[in-house]
């Protein structure tokens, strides 16, 4: 596509980790993980992606380092993270240097080992200089085709707060990118174990800026959740946009629902985002494709561009200062529901206590704003009508959103039944937004008789 005249192209990638898999250390969440092949290898490729779509600017959300909980007696977490922000800075020297495309980024909770170095004795290790060609500052603000990108490393965010003020009241015809690397409390969907730890600029702090965009990383979760863009209708509650950047470094936990880290590292996503004037397009982007795979593994040589990315979800479109189309509000009201084949069935086994529900998928479609979060299983006692159990099951849709990854069948596990009663199993599917299915599956179970079998 050509570039318009005025557009200004922006690649977006958080939580590197460079180092989890495959690089410096084989203890970092024990020696089993999947073969994905080693980290740097999928932070190059995702660069020369950008590359190929001439970005203009790259901005980096923070932690690129691993460095926590390695457990190796040969070195310090904090000597890893030396040796990962170096590494770090090499690939990217590799692929952007000597190109006109700017560098945005800060240290995020992973770095903080370097992020310390940086100031101790005068500030004269110089990680981020050697690493990515430019002195360490507490704050980042550059200028870049007449938009202010302002950014803080972990724990300067504060710093940040007047260089927001200035930069949104003296251009109010422009936007302006905020970027800190831990959320922002309020807005989008909070991962439960990021959010324990608010060491942030706070909301209060940029919700009456209307052109403000703010990205943040940290909490791994995957940018196929429509609850990962905030706006509010109701400006009283604020009038800025938050966006959740993702990761390309294992989906992490979502909200209540739990996603294991070390379980999906096959999670590599990113964000292309295009300005022109107040107009904003917001690219979801997964990289977990054969071609990436072939690539980081060696098998292949030659990227292919065309095939390297799988989409994450239709774009965020929007226009500052005009209408908030995403409200959480206005956009579940608007969501259909994910159904089920009208010849799709539910399977259960039950011992006295305990029930194995299992079912196929809900039909999948690309909908427009609907992310398919869970299953939610629940167990009715047939003579009461009560709600006595319930479960939920994360889909697949962490990863991108085509099929190449769901299940032929789920199953979810049901406990606090009681002996010698019948229950109803109801099987919905539930959407980002909360809604349930309309036609949920279902299926009566009379009273456990002992010949009956629980599947272990």
């Amino acid at each position: 596509m050509k570039k318009k005249s005025n557009e200004l192209r922006i690649g977006i990638v958080s939580d590197i980790h460079v180092g989890f898999t495959g690089h410096l250390s084989k203890f970092y969440y024990g020696e089993g993980q999947p073969n994905v092949g080693p980290q740097e290898k999928w932070w190059e490729y995702i660069l020369r992606y950008y590359k190929h779509r001439g970005v203009d600017v790259m901005v980096f959300p923070g932690d690129f380092t691993n460095a926590c909980a390695y457990s190796d007696k040969n070195k310090t977490d904090a000597e890893y993270s030396y040796e990962e922000i170096i590494r770090a800075g090499e690939i990217y020297q590799k692929v952007f240097g000597g190109t006109k495309t700017k560098f945005v980024g800060i240290y995020g909770n992973h770095d903080e080992d370097c992020q310390a170095r940086e100031i101790a004795n005068g500030g004269d290790t110089k990680f981020w200089e050697e690493s990515f060609g430019e002195p360490y500052t507490k704050v980042v603000h550059k200028v870049i085709n007449g938009i202010n990108f302002i950014g803080g490393h972990w724990g300067n965010e504060k710093e940040c707060i007047e260089l927001i003020k200035k930069a949104c009241s003296e251009n109010p015809d422009k936007p302006v990118i905020f970027m800190q690397h831990n959320p922002i409390s309020d807005t989008t969907r909070d991962c439960e174990y990021a959010g324990r730890r608010h060491i942030t600029i706070g909301f209060e702090n940029i919700k009456e800026h209307e052109n403000l965009i703010a990205l943040f990383g940290h909490t791994h979760a995957p940018i196929t959740d429509e609850l990962n863009i905030w706006q509010s209708a109701d400006e009283s509650k604020g009038k800025c946009t938050v966006i959740s950047c993702g990761t390309i470094n294992y989906t992490g936990e979502i909200g209540d629902s739990r996603v294991l880290r070390g379980d999906n590292l096959m999670s590599k996503q990113g964000l292309y985002m295009t300005i022109n004037g107040m107009d904003i397009d917001v690219e979801r982007i997964s990289f977990y494709t054969d071609e990436m795979l072939d690539l980081v593994k060696g098998k292949k040589k030659k990227q292919n561009f065309k095939k390297c990315t799988s989409s994450c979800g239709t774009n965020w479109k929007f226009t500052l200062g005009k209408e908030k189309i995403y409200d959480f509000e206005y956009r579940k009201q608007r969501a259909s529901s994910y159904e089920f084949s009208p010849t799709a069935e539910v399977g259960v086994v039950r011992s006295d206590t305990i029930a194995q529900v299992s079912f196929p998928p809900a039909i999948y479609e690309k909908k427009e704003g609907n992310f398919l979060f869970t299953y939610r299983v629940e167990a009715y006692d047939v003579k009461t009508g009560e709600l006595v159990s319930a479960d939920e099951v994360n889909t697949e849709c962490h990863v991108d959103q085509t099929d190449k990854f769901f299940s032929k069948f789920y199953q979810a596990i049901i406990r606090g039944l009681l002996p010698n009663t019948s229950y109803e199993f109801r099987v919905y599917a539930k959407d980002c937004f909360g809604n349930l299915s309309k036609r949920p599956l279902k299926k009566v179970v009379e009273t456990f008789a002992e010949n009956q079998v629980f599947l272990k």
